[in-house]
This record gives C-alpha cells, structure tokens and sequence, in this order.
C-alpha cells in the first residue's frame, strides 16, 4: 500500500510513498538527524532499517520537495516569484478538475448549464449566490444550475465580489488579489482600483496573497461567471476567506477591519455577490471517521441549522454553529465564506434556498458533502408614499 503526500501550498507535487515510511516521517519533527530518526524507531521497535534507507528515504523527501531544507525554500521563491510577477492567475486545475481544452470546457458548461443567457434578467433584484465549487457532473452541476437563474445582466451591476473557501494554511482571515483569474474560455476582468483602495486602508490585506495561487473554490466560481457573464462580466473583486475569519483575538479584529472597510467602499456601487462554499466535509475522504446511519442525520441536521442562520441573517449564530466541536463532523467548510457575507450582504436581506443535498466526494474513499444552492435578494424597500 502507498501513502500519498500532498503539499498544502500546492508548491511540490504529490509523491508516492510505502505504507510503513509514516513512521519515519512522524520522527520528522526538525529536530532530529537522520542518525537520530533510525536509533529512536529502533529503540521503540517499531521499524528496523539500515542508515542507507533512512537516508535514501530523506533524501527522496527532500527531492520532492517535502522537507523544510532549502531545495524546498528555492521551489517557494520560484512559486511565488512566477505568481507575484503576473498580472494573471493561472488556472491551476485545469485539466484536473475539468476539460483543459476550450472546446471542450465549453461543452460540459453547455451540459451542465445550458442557455446561459437565459440566466440573466432584466431588473433582477438578486444580489447574490451561494453555490457549491465541485466538478461540471452529478447532482452538484443540476444543484448549480438551479441556483443560477434570474440573475441580473452584467449591465446593470458595476462589481462582482467572489467570496471563496479558503483550504489552505493561512494566519490572516482574508486575502485578494488583483491578478485576473484566467480560464480556457478566457480571462475575468480585475476590480485593480479596489483592489488598490482596499491595500491602502488594510496594509495586510494582500501579504498572503499567494494563497490565491491554490483558489480551487475562486477557480471553479470564476468558470460558471465567465459563462453566464462572458465578455461582459463587470470588473471582479476575489476574496479569499479563511479559517482565521471564525476566531477571536486579534484575527477578530482584522475580520471587522475588513468588514468595516468593506462597507465603506463598496458604498453606492452595484454589487453581485458569489459565493464559492459548502457545508460538512465528512469521512475517510476528509480524514475523519466513517459515518453511520446517525452521523449523516447529524450531519443534515447541522448543516441545515447553518442554513437556517444564513436565511435569517444571523452571522453570529452560524459562526456558533460552525465552531462547535464535533470530531465526526469537523466544522463546516465553508463556514468562514457563508458568515462573512451575512455580514456584508444589505441589512434585511432576504435569502431562498434553492435545495441542499448530501453527496459523495469524488474519488475511491468514503465520504459525505452537504452542497447548499442559494439566492439572495435585496431587502424590501419601506414604501414613503403618504
């Protein structure tokens, strides 16, 4: 049986390795030499193995670039030195996730969402989706295709803020970036000047920036816009929202610095809101235990409490309801995205759920995911007439 490591920061590529090289990797904790990793699984008897393996084994790891040593710290400065000198955001995976050719891209976006201007309307008071960021097939592409109508005509709107489910290692609870997210059916246009206003009022808000290089959620979201939008997608702000956003301290204070500067110069602009996220990320496939019959109710009946808060407007409950502890269950995976646009969407505003589903995630092992299709509409205006 193989073990396969795979790099967070999507930095190395993922590299095969036996089974029983985990426990040499558990004594790899920077400061133990090689000399030292053999003599204490030796000693604990757990595995017998010659200097020349443990070194050998070392030294694959370090050539995969899986050791903290300086071949690994030349593959992140060519990394972020490659995405930081762009102006563009390379579509990472392509290819991997979904066609790389544009014909055929184009082809699995018209089966799974067909007649994409028929999606928009004239004089839409939607603001906003929340859709689920998984491969253009299954029951996840008929729950975004339902939730992708009656949308108002890229004319109409001056912005488009993409909030995306951020899975990778960050401190900070938010980053943007004002490179244009590329696809092969082309290029979304870059919101460079609020980018640029944003940066002068949060001097942090773009020093993690290189977290954008792994945006799967950004990546899949900026697709189904380019298609509904095409050429004329109105400038796009993407957002990345982490972890970071649901603790207190000092990431609290960053998230209402951001929320706070957020409202402020959005004022007066005619903003659609897409959200890239989703719910439970449960079992084997995430690294957590295998769910029975009551799990997965458990399962549902979380995830549809979170859904009750976001149709609510209630940011503070969902965030709650997200940090509860449940080793079966873990939090939510997207609850950093759905409670930070409870709290930047108009006050009073009003929220349909088009469906929530469970499904299985793609690939051999056992798994649930709770999808959420949603809409958001402006708030009903009072009537000032006498």
């Amino acid at each position: 049986m193989l073990v396969v490591l795979r790099d967070p920061l999507g930095i190395s590529e993922p590299a095969a390795f036996p089974q029983e090289a985990t426990q040499v990797f558990d004594m790899l904790d920077g400061q133990r030499t090689a000399v030292q990793v053999r003599q204490s699984l030796f000693l604990r008897g757990r595995l017998s193995l010659a200097q020349d393996e443990v070194d050998g084994l070392l030294a694959e790891l370090s050539d995969a670039g899986f050791l903290d040593d300086d071949r690994f710290r030349g593959m992140w400065d060519v990394a972020r030195r490659t995405f930081m000198d762009s102006p563009e955001r390379a579509a990472r995976f392509a290819g991997v996730l979904y066609p790389d050719d544009p014909s055929e891209l184009r082809g699995a976006l018209d089966a799974a969402l067909p007649a994409p201007a028929g999606r928009v309307v004239p004089g839409s008071d939607v603001i906003g989706v929340l859709c689920p960021y998984q491969p253009l097939e299954g029951p996840a592409a008929r729950l975004i295709d339902a939730t992708l109508r009656g949308l108002p005509t890229p004319g109409e709107l001056d912005l488009v803020v993409l909030l995306g489910t951020d899975h990778h290692p960050g401190r900070l609870p938010f980053a943007i970036t004002d490179k244009r997210y590329t696809s092969p059916i082309g290029a979304l246009p870059s919101a460079v000047e609020l980018v640029a206003a944003l940066d002068r009022r949060l001097p942090w808000i773009r020093r993690e920036e290189l977290r954008h290089r792994e945006g799967m959620s950004l990546e899949l979201a900026a697709i189904g816009l380019r298609h509904v939008f095409g050429d004329a997608c109105p400038p796009v702000l993407p957002v990345l929202c982490g972890q970071a956003a649901l603790l207190a301290g000092e990431e609290e204070v960053a998230t209402d610095a951001f929320l706070a500067t957020m409202e402020h110069v959005l004022e007066g602009r005619r903003v659609f809101w897409w959200i890239s996220a989703e719910l439970s990320h449960a079992g084997p496939a995430f690294g957590r235990p295998l769910l029975g019959p009551e799990g997965v109710r458990a399962l549902r009946e979380r995830d549809l409490a979170c859904i009750d808060s976001l149709q609510a407007g209630r940011p503070e409950q969902l965030v709650a309801r997200c940090l509860e502890d449940d080793e079966q269950l873990g939090r939510p995976s997207g609850a950093a995205a759905m409670s930070t646009v409870a709290r930047l969407l108009p006050v009073g505003y009003r929220a349909e759920l088009v469906d929530y589903l469970t499904a299985r995630p793609p690939g051999p092992d056992e798994g649930w995911l709770g999808l959420v299709g949603m809409r958001f509409w402006q708030p009903v205006q009072p009537d000032t007439d006498e």
